[in-house]
């Protein structure tokens, strides 16, 4: 599965997205405010491609939510998009969704790389696919002045507790890498990708 981050959720605090098209799109606006100049969407996305990164972030969506992994906090100004990486096995509908990220996002003539680099990542994370992934993590501008990613961050936090799960991420931002190293998380590897950035690949065990 290309990947380019179920469990119940208190309702007083989140809504968890369902099909209901409004959520889909504040996810959607969600993911295209926080991540329009993040290194690692924007070596994956073609800047020829007009709504490259709505694609993505409709993609992004559709395979967490078949999975109970897109969280919304309570002011539905925070997003993060995190499952258990062993949740359910690629079917038909996922390979459905790959085939219009390519067309729609990624483009035919980059596929190659982006197969190459997402094989890579896939490689070093752990073989038995039992942690949690945490795919995405954005927020608007007004949820960055509210409790929004921290409400997220907890709800997070205390399932990989409950559930004995260690969390997986990876990130190319620097300062996003000393924010998570602040909350617990370790970089086990670092790779220099051939475009050029430094993939952090990071952590953290369960604990309270």
């Amino acid at each position: 599965m290309i990947r380019l981050v179920g469990f119940e959720l208190k309702t007083s605090q989140f809504s968890v997205m369902n099909n209901g098209t409004s959520q889909k799109e504040k996810v959607t606006a969600i993911i295209e405010e926080s991540f329009h100049n993040n290194p690692s969407v924007v070596s994956v996305i073609n800047p020829k491609k007009k709504n490259s990164l709505r694609a993505l972030a409709h993609y992004a969506y559709e395979t967490a939510k078949t999975r109970n992994g897109v969280l919304l906090s309570s002011n539905q100004e925070a997003v993060a998009i995190c499952y258990p990486y062993n949740f359910k096995k690629e079917g038909i509908q996922d390979i459905w969704y790959q085939v219009l990220l390519v067309f729609n996002c990624i483009g035919l003539s980059r596929v190659s790389d982006v197969l190459k680099r997402e094989a890579y990542v896939k490689k070093m994370r752990p073989k038995d696919g039992r942690f949690l992934y945490f795919w995405f993590f954005g927020a608007t501008n007004i949820g960055k002045k509210t409790t929004a990613a921290l409400e997220l961050k907890e709800q997070i936090f205390n399932w990989s507790f409950r559930d004995d799960l260690p969390i997986y991420l990876e990130t190319s931002v620097p300062r996003n890498k000393r924010v998570y190293e602040y909350f617990g998380f370790e970089t086990y590897h670092e790779w220099n990708q051939p475009n050029g950035g430094t993939l952090f690949f990071m952590r953290r065990n369960p604990q309270k």
